[in-house]
């Protein structure tokens, strides 16, 4: 388990200057980490960790939602069930296994107008056109990943004023991976947003952030 405590600049700087170096899509894809989509859409996760919790947090009938690092479908599923034919759920994932198989599900539960499934990375989401997501669900992207940077820049061009982000990340993992995201850069992610919640527990930390811009009511911005 790797230690929390705040490092030095100089490691600071060598551990970014290793993220700067696979900056590109395709260097993304070869170093960002993969699980065999079972292991992410299963029984047995559902029954730990029921998805209905945060899908009823972060979706509404007729909205707009992206699924960052989707898997096979896990959110995905369900998002699609809630927001219902007049919304849309982008689900994106740089493993094409995983995908294909969300793609059938959703073909199966009636949701392939409703749930638009596109291989590539979170640092990436050219497809997607800025400001009409209503809500980004990244559960686990972050640490999942090295463009952290990239993909933040994303969430936030892609997101509504009003919209809302769920972020969470593991707690476990080594200082040299650059897909490990330590406390120090976490607080420095939490402190490009304005945070509605925070919780930081023994194996993940997670938190519900908006954009640090408060929008103005619509009768103020109509004038």
């Amino acid at each position: 388990m790797s230690s929390d405590k705040p490092e030095g600049a100089e490691a600071k700087k060598e551990r970014l200057t290793a993220r700067n170096t696979v900056s590109c899509s395709s260097c993304i894809a070869a170093s960002d980490r993969r699980f065999r989509p079972w292991l992410l859409d299963n029984a047995v996760r559902r029954l730990l960790s029921p998805p209905g919790k945060l899908v009823k947090e972060f979706a509404k009938e007729g909205q707009v939602v992206a699924d960052l690092g989707s898997g096979s479908g896990f959110y995905s599923i369900p998002l699609g069930k809630k927001v219902g034919p007049k919304g849309r759920v982008y689900a994106v994932d740089f493993d094409e296994r995983a995908i294909a198989r969300l793609e059938k599900k959703a073909a199966k539960a009636n949701l392939g107008e409703v749930i638009a499934a596109h291989v590539g990375s979170a640092a990436d989401l050219h497809h997607i056109p800025e400001a009409s997501v209503d809500s980004v669900i990244a559960n686990g992207l972050l640490c999942c990943m090295v463009d952290h940077a990239g993909a933040l820049s994303e969430i936030k061009r892609i997101l509504k004023p009003e919209g809302r982000v769920y972020l969470s990340v593991a707690r476990i993992g080594r200082k040299e991976d650059p897909r490990y995201v330590g406390r120090v850069e976490w607080e420095e992610i939490l402190s490009g947003f304005r945070v509605i919640w925070r919780r930081d527990g023994l194996a993940t930390r997670r938190a519900k952030v908006a954009k640090r811009e408060i929008p103005l009511p619509a009768e103020l911005r109509a004038r």
